[in-house]
């Protein structure tokens, strides 16, 4: 940290050349004696004073960003609540999600037309499938999607299909529909196959990552493949991982940490994990290097938030302008909440509770997330707080901060 700044960052890269990282604006500026000479009180810059610091003396403050009416960007639906699979962390069965309900298509149909007519939204709509596991309730997703088409032609809205699914029921029939209708797919693989076998079971107590794998294989061949890794373990070894799932079709990975009561990590397993990400990070370098992108989705996202300034309140965009959507039709803000009633907003028919909304993004504000903590953060504008969910979990409320969802974040904020 900087003088009395506690959030500007001062770092080095690889060719020992400083750079400063604005927490106040989101910036990164290349270090100079006119910086040090600002910041030291040695002549007052403005220019450099804006950069830096912007209007740091004032709080955001999120009405600017929540108009009257509110707009959507993606809608999530679980279509089914039913899985095929016992994951060890799986947070549907600590919310007793789990059950054979599954979304009907006149309630899908009510739903998107519900968000159409009542929320402001561009000409494209994301529009995800998800569970339980959606793809036993393939024919479901299939009516979904012949619906959209027709109200695509007739709303003039171009509707974006994507789908979370754990990989075992791909078929031929599955794959050349997702292909034939551009779905993009994002599959959960949690490591190398002893790993992920540990965690993602089948129900009869098999192991589940040969036959993702061999599903995979049919897949990629024809569309690129997103692999959805929740770690377990910090000590994994993030260059295997990622030349194995790259070695056998996926084109990319993004991860989250495991947030569950039944793990617990130290200080020690978190110090591990930054140095295998650090040795990531230079593999990464290195193939950018010869002009080859690591797709590693979490470190993209990084590297295009500071290149642009990054300036987020929010830890996602759950609640703002992405909806999830039980199987019953009730709305919820996040889907790792859904059947807990509290966070519930409402459903097509009684309406969205906009209130409710507005009062649940303005105690989520960053500067306010962990009774001030993250106020003083240099990570700040680009974190946006700490996971809804994994705070929830951590500590029961969902506007303190998850110590290990902060840490874990923030190791791959400053590799």
């Amino acid at each position: 940290m900087i003088l009395n700044h506690p959030k500007l960052y001062l770092f080095k890269n690889n060719s020992g050349k400083s750079f400063i990282y604005s927490g106040y604006t989101g910036f990164i500026l290349e270090d100079s004696p006119r910086i040090q000479n600002h910041l030291e009180n040695i002549e007052f810059d403005e220019e450099v004073d804006r950069y830096l610091l912007g209007e740091s003396g004032e709080d955001p403050f999120l009405e600017s960003l929540l108009p009257t009416k509110p707009f959507v960007d993606t809608i999530l639906f679980f279509v089914t609540n039913q899985c095929n699979l016992a994951c060890s962390y799986c947070y549907e069965r600590a919310n007793n999600v789990h059950n054979l309900k599954k979304l009907d298509i006149k309630t899908f149909k009510t739903t998107v037309l519900y968000f159409i007519e009542n929320f402001e939204h561009q000409n494209v709509i994301n529009i995800g499938f998800f569970g339980g596991e959606p793809l036993l309730n393939f024919p479901l997703i299939k009516e979904s999607i012949k619906v959209l088409k027709e109200i695509s032609s007739t709303r003039n809205i171009i509707f974006h299909y994507c789908i979370t699914t754990n990989g075992t029921l791909l078929n031929d029939e599955i794959i050349d529909f997702l292909i034939s209708h551009n779905v993009n797919i994002g599959i959960s693989i949690d490591g190398t196959e002893t790993l992920h076998d540990l965690h993602r079971k089948f129900l009869d107590g098999r192991g589940s990552y040969r036959v993702i794998i061999e599903n995979v294989a049919k897949l990629a061949k024809y569309c690129n493949i997103t692999a959805q890794i929740t770690i377990t373990d910090y000590k994994i070894d993030l260059i295997e991982l990622y030349q194995e799932l790259e070695n056998n079709g996926f084109s990319a990975i993004k991860t989250e940490c495991v947030v569950s009561p039944k793990f617990k990590n130290s200080s020690d397993d978190l110090q591990c994990f930054s140095e295998n990400l650090q040795l990531f990070a230079d593999y990464f370098i290195s193939n950018l290097r010869k002009k080859r992108i690591i797709k590693y989705i979490d470190l993209l996202g990084v590297l295009k938030n500071l290149h642009f300034g990054s300036s987020r309140f929010l830890p996602c965009n759950t609640g703002f302008n992405k909806y999830s959507v039980a199987t019953d039709g009730s709305i919820y803000f996040c889907q790792r909440f859904m059947n807990l009633p509290e966070f519930k907003w409402g459903n097509a028919i009684k309406e969205l509770d906009l209130k409710k909304r507005e009062q649940f993004l303005k105690r989520h504000i960053v500067t306010m997330r962990g009774l001030g903590r993250c106020k003083d953060c240099w990570a700040q504008r680009v974190c946006g707080g700490t996971c809804y969910h994994a705070s929830y979990v951590e500590t029961g409320i969902t506007e303190r901060i998850s110590e290990l969802y902060c840490g874990f974040r923030k190791v791959i904020y400053e590799k």
